[in-house]
């Protein structure tokens, strides 16, 4: 098989402003808080058992990984990092830059003790700090798509849907707030911008899609990562503390489908690391502050560029998300959120009923896990705001994409928030431009597998 890429750009390595300070910080801060956040398998699956049949109001959600790491060794030494960098740093923009990093990440850590001694209200005090929480201008937007679903199923006629359509419009239908004409203009941009490309029906397994990642790597010169394929494994995704590429054992996947993730995870997580470590700057190979928005975002429009786009991404998350928060005026714990999703997983989907409705349970219970978790599930309001990112960092990088196309060139440089003035901040007084990208000599514009 081969998939059609862009040439790719790939910094050359140079002599670092913060060469001083980059391994300490690495050794304590390069980690993601998410990644502590999972559950043994079986002890998940029976908790999702428990749940569905309603044996349980809702899950007791296990984080044995939060063993694996010393909260409290690694907020000392982020502290002493940050303390020998306020005193001996003399460029104010590195120090500025390693203050709001190593601010973000200790709270990172005191998200994770929160975990552990299950305060919920105190762990979204953190989550909100380091993620932020949904922009109601974006909430209403979503609101408004989601009304428009309901207000066609409520006419379907298979009764069941209907049904599922009443108790969305009873749970949901007191909250209408016009639509900002402002995103609406930028949804219309983003159609017309992205176009998608004609692709084979090709399905390929979990070993095709790991040999592809691997051509990609290869294809852009990037060493010391691994693709794993393993049964613990819910999504594919990377993990930049242990660079490798994570792909589930029944995983399977169009071309189309492949291409684009390839751009998302290769051509964006990836390159953007080891561009940043090649920078001036060696930060933005592990991000500046609060990256993530503009990481996903810059993410899911590589992904859109290729599949072509009617909508911005990241919906469910951020509706889970917003509800959870009662941004609607109601604030909900785990199973008011999922049968809330269940009936919206249901309504939309086109399969036979009774798959459709096992698919609404699955799909429902583990976007509500990636919402409540680190939390006991019990609190109304508590969650992990984290999945905003792909929303949001989606609508902000279209937004720079139409008002400010010449930043599209620095997409690449590390990972930063194109939509972040303290972002574009720091990179303008490093001088760190599109410039610092220079082509190696030779790169297939195929990937051959």
């Amino acid at each position: 098989m081969s998939f059609e890429f862009e040439q790719p750009v790939i910094a050359e390595k140079r002599e670092a402003l913060d060469d001083k300070w980059f391994d300490r910080f690495s050794a304590c801060g390069s980690f993601e808080d998410y990644e502590y956040l999972g559950g043994e398998k079986g002890l998940r699956d029976n908790q999702k058992k428990l749940f569905i049949s309603g044996e349980c109001e809702n899950p007791i959600l296990d984080y044995p990984d939060l063993e694996k790491i010393n909260i409290n060794q690694r907020e000392q030494d982020l502290l002493q990092l940050k303390k020998d960098i306020l005193d001996q740093e003399s460029n104010e923009t590195v120090k500025q830059a390693y203050r709001w990093k190593i601010n973000a990440k200790i709270a990172e850590l005191r998200m994770l003790k929160e975990t552990k001694s299950e305060n919920d209200r105190r762990f979204l005090r953190y989550s909100k700090f380091i993620y932020g929480q949904p922009e109601k201008e974006i909430f209403d937007y979503t609101m408004n798509q989601i009304r428009k679903t309901i207000n066609k199923k409520i006419k379907d006629p298979n009764e069941n849907i209907r049904i599922s359509a009443q108790r969305l419009l009873n749970e949901l239908g007191d909250y209408f707030e016009s639509t900002s004409s402002d995103i609406a203009e930028l949804r219309d941009f983003m159609k017309e911008s992205s176009e998608a490309g004609n692709f084979p029906k090709t399905e390929f397994e979990a070993e095709e899609i790991k040999n592809a990642f691997e051509g990609a790597l290869e294809r852009y010169k990037l060493s010391g990562w691994e693709v794993l394929i393993g049964d613990n494994f819910t999504a594919i995704g990377v993990s930049q503390e242990n660079k490798t590429v994570n792909i589930p054992t029944d995983r399977k996947m169009s071309e189309k489908k492949l291409t684009a993730l390839i751009e998302h995870e290769i051509g964006t997580h990836v390159l953007r690391r080891e561009n940043g470590e090649r920078s001036k700057l060696k930060l933005l190979g592990l991000g500046l502050d609060r990256y993530l928005k503009g990481e996903e975002g810059i993410a899911t429009y590589e992904e859109q560029k290729i599949e072509g786009a009617n909508e911005f991404a990241g919906l469910e998350g951020h509706l889970a998300i917003s509800l959870a928060l009662g941004m609607d005026g109601r604030k909900r714990n785990f199973r008011e959120v999922y049968e809330i999703l269940k009936d919206y997983y249901f309504i939309n989907s086109k399969k036979e009923e009774s798959e459709a409705k096992t698919y609404a349970e699955n799909t429902a219970w583990n976007r509500c896990v990636r919402t409540f978790r680190g939390t006991t599930c019990d609190t109304p309001g508590s969650c992990l705001t984290r999945d905003i990112v792909y929303r949001e960092g989606n609508v902000g990088v279209w937004n720079v994409i139409k008002n400010n196309p010449e930043e599209v060139k620095r997409f690449t440089v590390g990972k930063y928030d194109p939509s972040n003035s303290r972002h574009i901040w720091i990179l303008e007084q490093l001088c760190i431009s599109e410039k610092d990208l220079e082509e190696l000599d030779s790169h297939d514009e195929t990937l051959e597998n």
